[in-house]
């Protein structure tokens, strides 16, 4: 019997975290992941200045390859070419999670009030997992919505 993925937590700029939640930016770009990524649940925690966990999404299909290759899969899906050869330049391996079922907090949880809830709250650089002390309050703030 296979166990449920980990959840994770991706640190996304403001601007992009605004592209997911009004539902234009349809894949997250990463240099590097854990595997199995697929119907792994997402939170969003948007960095500096915002500095909050502001909602989610589940990943759904992942395209992994040269990055010529993962641009082939992912061109239309609003993500635009500059910025995609920017965050590649240098990388021989370039990965794309299609995002799927977005969700956003009402009132989001700021940097603070995580650290007062969870005093080895780490800010992720990129992304890191979810521990099982955070995933139930992550997950009501959700549900409550």
């Amino acid at each position: 019997m296979n166990a449920r993925p980990k959840p994770l937590l991706f640190s996304v700029r403001p601007c992009y975290a605004d592209l997911i939640f009004g539902g234009h930016k349809e894949v997250e770009l990463r240099r590097r992941l854990t595997p199995h990524m697929q119907n792994r649940e997402a939170f969003i925690y948007v960095s500096s200045p915002t500095k909050q966990l502001s909602g989610g999404f589940r990943v759904g299909r992942v395209w992994s390859g040269p990055p010529e290759t993962v641009w082939k899969k992912v061109s239309r899906m609003g993500i635009d070419r500059k910025g995609f050869d920017e965050y590649y330049m240098g990388c021989t391996v370039g990965h794309a999670l299609e995002i799927t079922a977005v969700w956003k907090y009402q009132n989001p949880i700021g940097l603070q009030q995580l650290r007062r809830d969870f005093p080895n709250f780490v800010v992720p650089q990129s992304w890191r997992y979810v521990t099982p002390e955070e995933h139930p309050q992550f997950l009501s703030k959700k549900t409550k919505e």
